[in-house]
């Protein structure tokens, strides 16, 4: 082969390689632009989301700011309401004091066991068809606004309620009130209420505290006074069983100052606790006899009736009775009655 043919298949092979070399360029330059546009369009999602994204943020930011903006005002009015209510309260339970040191009861009386039977006869007789007769027994320790409803608790006036919680007998209280006022009264019985409820009918209910009355219970009745004392069984809470008198001699109070008074006083005081060992030596063989007892009621001057506290049973249950019972005039029976007395406000 000649060099002449030799160079011109050189020179075509070369061309067909540059032809290709172009071909390539073009091909690959294609695809760069196909990936920036792809990359372009990707940055143009990735910009209208990070917007998105933005506004989301600032909205959320906005209701953030109002919801604090919010909370903060809602925080100054609940602190004025709180300053309100605590002014309102405060004039509430002032002008309370004043008003309960104006009103009184209407009348205050004791009745006989066979006086409250008459008179719960005679409530009995009581009929409203509208249903406005309202009965409430509260135990002891027990206030109208811990249990009673409040639409029933605004049936019956400030000044009613007002007298009402001045009492807190140890034996609870029966309220019996018309919602027009013809009736408005309350029994404090000699023995203590079980449990607290109130009935809104056509008549008082009055089953309930003459069970009360009428149950038979087991009592002790002590009336402790210094030098004479009286101490009493009844197995049935109608008659004693068991009574006796207890009398010492005590000396009567010192009325001159000095040594002399104060040996007077202690002597005095020796007399009264050789009494009460006595009171102590006829009780305790009393409880020893007629266990089980349910109640011990107790009367007379307080630094014995405490002392006498001291030394009964913790099983016993203890009512004080503020009666005031003078032994030496006074007997057995007469006591009993005395004890098992009901006591009647009228407000």
């Amino acid at each position: 082969m000649t060099d002449k043919k030799v160079t011109q298949r050189e020179a075509a092979t070369d061309g067909k390689k540059g032809i290709g070399n172009i071909i390539g360029k073009i091909s690959r330059k294609g695809r760069l632009e196909l990936e920036v546009d792809n990359l372009n369009s990707r940055i143009t999602e990735l910009e209208l989301a990070l917007k998105g994204a933005k506004n989301q943020l600032e909205k959320k930011e906005a209701l953030a700011r109002q919801a604090v903006a919010d909370r903060q005002e809602a925080e100054v009015r609940l602190n004025q309401e709180l300053v309100r209510t605590q002014t309102l309260s405060h004039e509430l339970e002032a002008i309370r004091a004043q008003s309960q040191g104006k009103l009184e009861f209407r009348g205050i009386e004791n009745l006989s066991p066979a006086a409250v039977q008459s008179y719960l006869s005679k409530l009995k007789s009581f009929h409203s068809p509208a249903g406005d007769l309202l009965t409430i027994y509260l135990p002891s320790g027990t206030r109208l606004s811990s249990f009673l409803p409040e639409k029933t608790l605004d049936l019956i006036e400030e000044e009613t309620r007002s007298l009402l919680d001045r009492l807190d007998p140890e034996t609870g209280m029966v309220f019996f009130y018309d919602l027009h006022r013809m009736i408005s009264e309350t029994i404090i019985p000699p023995f203590p209420l079980a449990s607290s409820s109130w009935h809104l009918r056509d008549s008082f209910e009055t089953v309930l505290l003459e069970e009360s009355l009428n149950a038979g219970c087991r009592m002790l009745v002590l009336v402790l006074h210094a030098g004479e004392s009286f101490i009493g069984f009844a197995p049935d809470a109608r008659v004693f069983d068991t009574e006796e008198f207890i009398k010492s001699s005590v000396k009567e109070k010192h009325s001159k100052g000095g040594f002399s008074q104060r040996r007077f006083e202690r002597l005095r005081e020796e007399d009264i606790a050789h009494h009460m060992d006595k009171v102590f030596e006829v009780l305790d063989k009393m409880i020893e006899e007629n266990s089980p007892i349910d109640y011990v009621i107790l009367n007379g001057d307080t630094p014995l009736i405490r002392g006498a506290e001291k030394r009964l049973p913790l099983n016993i249950e203890v009512i004080e009775k503020p009666a005031d019972i003078k032994v030496e005039k006074t007997g057995g029976e007469e006591i009993l009655r005395t004890v098992l007395s009901s006591r009647r406000y009228l407000l």
